[in-house]
């Protein structure tokens, strides 16, 4: 199944590379995925003399960007991008995401996918499914003095809270993201209301910066199937039969 879901995002990315235009401006999502496109894109721009600016979602992708000897800018540089490719973590129905589930810099990208006149979404086919927050906790960023405050309120709303960590010489240390803030871990064990309202709600506490939902900002989805790609445009339904297969 690796290797398949491996092959899948290759094929997706390449895919989606292809669709690139000269003179584009073009953002650079963040994850394995996203940094496969990149790649994909880096080999168009050398054998094709492609010529694109590249705006990066974080700085991991901004120093791949600039060992692949592309032109990089920011949205100061550049405050619309033409098009932004990003992967996701989950893939409901209607295209709505949730990001963040490894990278704590969905605030980054949510912004960058804003900013842009087309937001085009890259995954394999393990990432659809028939719910959000369905496999994964939905990420807030949180301004570090706002911890507490932010945790007990979003208690109250019903979601159970953690803060994220890794792990240094055996040691749990909270991660800390690129705007220097928390990231919390939230879980709903009941859903009953929408994810705009839970969005919404997350989004009142003072403190919380932005959260890993990306509600009706997709334009399209790419999805790896095996040997080939299915395109999902805004406004149309990824058919329940593709979700959960293999």
């Amino acid at each position: 199944m690796a290797l398949e879901v491996r092959r899948e995002k290759e094929l997706v990315a390449r895919y989606v590379s292809s669709l690139i235009k000269n003179g584009e401006v073009v953002g650079l999502g963040s994850g394995t995925t996203a940094a496969m496109f990149v790649r994909e894109l880096a080999k168009r721009i050398e054998s094709e003399g492609l010529k694109v600016v590249v705006v990066p979602s974080s700085i991991p992708i901004k120093l791949l960007a600039l060992s692949l000897k592309m032109s990089v800018a920011s949205l100061d540089e550049h405050p619309v991008v033409d098009v932004d490719v990003d992967g996701a973590d989950e893939v409901d129905r209607r295209l709505n995401l949730l990001k963040g589930g490894s990278y704590g810099v969905f605030t980054n990208e949510k912004v960058l996918a804003a900013s842009s006149r087309r937001f085009l979404v890259i995954v394999d086919h393990t990432k659809l499914v028939k719910r959000l927050h369905t496999r994964f906790p939905i990420p807030v960023e949180v301004l570090r003095e706002a911890r507490e405050l932010a945790f007990r309120r979003i208690s109250k709303i019903g979601g159970e809270v953690r803060l994220r960590v890794y792990k240094i010489n055996g040691e749990e240390v909270p991660l800390i993201t690129e705007r220097g803030n928390f990231i919390a871990e939230v879980r709903f064990r009941r859903i009953d209301r929408s994810f705009r309202e839970i969005d919404q709600e997350l989004k009142k506490i003072p403190g919380v910066v932005e959260t890993g939902l990306f509600l009706d900002m997709t334009d399209t989805v790419y999805v790896g199937f095996g040997e080939k790609v299915e395109v999902f445009n805004r406004g149309e339904e990824i058919p329940e039969q593709l979700i959960g297969i293999g």
